[in-house]
């Protein structure tokens, strides 16, 4: 039995450093709902060794993951990112290695139009920017300083419903 403990947590540990995070999510969303104006900090959350920190949009292919981070990765075997509309998915890499992921609801900051579509570890800080249109009142984009919300496929500038 005592030789278990050691393996269990071994197998533990290496299953947090390279899958899906619920944890990661709960962080966000933790600093999301402590402050409504306090930018979002990702350099704190996840892993200690991401470099940089990868946002896939709601229907993204497995083609369109590899162009946002740089190398093959089945996105859309290891998450529901391919048609799952209510969600980011926030990819954290180490050189060309995904270390973890996690699905983040949009309803507690939309990442969809942030960019770049990647953040190095020491600028990975997003602001809030509440959707301009009525329609969607209390929708919030999260997006890097520098930027407003864009369409993430043409650069446009948007704030319409129907470019979610």
């Amino acid at each position: 039995m005592k030789a278990l403990v050691p393996l269990l947590a071994l197998i533990s540990l290496a299953s947090a450093c390279s899958g899906v995070s619920d944890e990661i999510s709960t962080q966000i969303e933790a600093q999301f709902n402590a402050s409504s104006t306090a930018p979002i900090n990702l350099a704190i959350v996840g892993p200690s060794s991401w470099e940089r920190v990868c946002i896939l949009s709601p229907y993204n292919s497995n083609e369109q993951a590899e162009k946002v981070l740089g190398f093959k990765w089945n996105a859309t075997g290891k998450t529901s990112i391919g048609g799952n509309d209510g969600i980011n998915v926030l990819v954290f890499v180490k050189a060309s290695e995904v270390i973890a992921y996690t699905e983040y609801r949009r309803d507690k900051g939309d990442f969809s139009h942030l960019t770049p579509r990647c953040l190095p570890r020491d600028r990975a800080i997003v602001v809030r920017q509440p959707d301009p249109d009525p329609r969607n009142f209390g929708w919030v984009y999260l997006v890097t300083s520098e930027s407003g919300p864009t369409h993430p496929s043409t650069g446009a500038a948007t704030n319409s419903a129907t470019d979610r």
